[in-house]
């Protein structure tokens, strides 16, 4: 399927609450692109047209809501900080269940739809990869606090709500801070990078992902949807075809399993998002690995460097 973004037929107005994220800002691009008018919000990182917002100042936030009299608000934002949630489950239930739910109802006194960013950790993996019908069953504090939040969003909005889980994300973005960039930090400073190899998913290029999303809104999908890559991989294996994309020594990932990492949260290991729903309703859209690192490299080159990182360039 082509990734050209053409006009849609009837242009919204929208809001992204985190647009200085990866993922919002890839929703701000793909709906200016797709003729829609978009603001967005950032919390601690500014960049050019983002609105300051702090979502958890509940009244302030709530009301700016409601006088952008949008048509559909995107929340891509939240603690996403899988250790410090386990460290910190309440700025973790504040951040990813109450902040968000603020702001949906406000949403909703507006006739606005909302649209909520969730997870593959809401599952064990044991059994993975899952599709939409799995039973959830989440290990850490992150993933119990996303689960919690698909749960109150939907019985608070219904038909109103579009949940999209998502996993692994990477792809250009203008913070640099997903694996991706820290991974390229680090093979070019010439040091070793340990690599969970028993930790499978499918990773999600960011500039799809948000392709994707958008173009469910404009066909009016509620409810919940998997929005993933199609490869399922470990963790390793990811690290090392990423290192190769790049030029860089694959030799300096180190294998290690997650529990000689001690990492502070349990992870999902045999895990991964199953895409069914979204196949049917826009079929092919989620390009495979190979491709999308392909389209990584070439919009890292793109003119006005509106992806460079503020962190060291990948194609410095």
């Amino acid at each position: 399927m082509s990734h050209r973004s053409t006009a849609a037929a009837v242009r919204m107005r929208a809001v992204v609450i985190g647009g200085s994220g990866q993922l919002g800002g890839w929703l701000l691009r793909v709906l200016a692109e797709r003729g829609h008018d978009a603001s967005g919000t950032f919390a601690t990182t500014a960049f050019p047209g983002l609105v300051p917002l702090d979502a958890a100042n509940q009244t302030a936030a709530a009301d700016w809501v409601r006088d952008q009299k949008a048509d559909v608000v995107f929340y891509p934002a939240g603690f996403t900080w899988v250790d410090g949630c386990e460290r910190d489950p309440g700025k973790a239930r504040a951040a990813n269940v109450e902040q968000p739910l603020n702001l949906a109802r406000a949403a909703a006194t507006i006739g606005a739809r909302f649209v909520y960013f969730s997870t593959d950790y809401v599952f064990d993996g044991r059994n993975g990869p899952y599709d939409e019908a799995s039973e959830p069953r989440p290990l850490s504090v992150y993933g119990q606090a996303k689960l919690e939040a698909e749960q109150a969003l939907a019985d608070t909005l219904g038909e109103r709500l579009l949940v999209a889980r998502t996993t692994w994300v990477y792809g250009p973005e203008r913070q640099g801070k997903n694996f991706a960039y820290q991974l390229v930090k680090a093979l070019r400073e010439g040091r070793s990078l340990p690599s969970p190899s028993d930790q499978v998913s499918t990773p999600s290029y960011g500039p799809d992902v948000a392709q994707a999303v958008v173009r469910l809104i404009e066909q009016g999908r509620s409810g919940l949807v998997h929005v993933a890559g199609p490869d399922l991989i470990d963790r390793v294996t990811f690290a090392k075809t990423l290192a190769r994309a790049f030029g860089l020594d694959a030799e300096l990932i180190q294998a290690r399993t997650t529990a000689e990492l001690a990492q502070g949260a349990p992870r999902p290991l045999n895990s991964g998002l199953l895409i069914p729903r979204l196949d049917a309703w826009l079929p092919g859209l989620m390009r495979p690995l190979s491709e999308c690192l392909r389209d990584f490299q070439i919009r890292l080159n793109e003119p006005g460097g509106w992806v460079r990182p503020l962190t060291p360039n990948l194609d410095a």
